[in-house]
């Protein structure tokens, strides 16, 4: 499933054409009971979560270039895509053994979008979710203690937990939050860091 991620990046009209496409070939696939006699069928719709789940997130980071607009339509259909994306990503996760090389870019990618979705700061937002930031930090922690994190993702582990720990302090949440607050500060342009919230 990694190849997907490795595609090229549709824009526009073209990406919006692909995400219909995903979406529709996956509805497809889920007519189809789980239990299904085709061979290879879970993996099929694993493929079919991972392609649309890939190619919501390209919208995304596409529409967090325009975060500053106040228009109500992208607002709400930005927000939408978030919510998909969570679903598709998180149903992927949940049929992904935890030794699965693709697991832990899908616990991080979860994870970053639970945290937008917790710290969506537009206008006429939801009430914060303490799920969603529970999935942020401990899905994040999971996947880091297994894999190289880049800047951005470790941005977004030291923000949920600086955010839970407010919350709820926690000797193991303080002491992550130091380790990966050091880990943030060793970058070389940690100092010009803002929010890592995308829409």
């Amino acid at each position: 499933m990694r190849d997907i991620a490795s595609r090229p990046v549709l824009n526009g009209q073209d990406l919006d054409a692909a995400i219909e496409r995903a979406r529709a070939g996956l509805a497809a696939l889920l007519r189809f009971p789980a239990g299904g006699d085709r061979s290879g069928y879970p993996k099929v719709v694993a493929e079919a979560r991972a392609l649309l789940g890939t190619l919501l997130e390209h919208r995304l980071v596409q529409a967090a270039a325009r975060r500053q607009e106040r228009d109500q339509a992208v607002i709400a259909a930005t927000r939408a895509d978030r919510n998909e994306a969570i679903a598709v990503n998180a149903a992927l996760l949940y049929w992904l053994p935890a030794d699965d090389p693709a697991w832990p870019d899908v616990a991080m990618t979860v994870g970053r979008l639970s945290y937008d979705r917790y710290s969506d700061a537009w206008p006429d937002a939801e009430p914060p979710d303490p799920d969603d930031l529970d999935a942020a930090c401990d899905l994040l922690l999971r996947a880091a203690r297994s894999h190289d994190v880049d800047q951005r993702t470790t941005l977004y582990l030291v923000l949920a937990l600086r955010d839970r720990e407010q919350l709820m302090a926690c000797p193991a949440d303080t002491s992550a939050l130091m380790t990966w607050g050091e880990r943030l500060l060793s970058y070389p342009d940690a100092g010009s860091l803002g929010s890592a919230s995308q829409p």
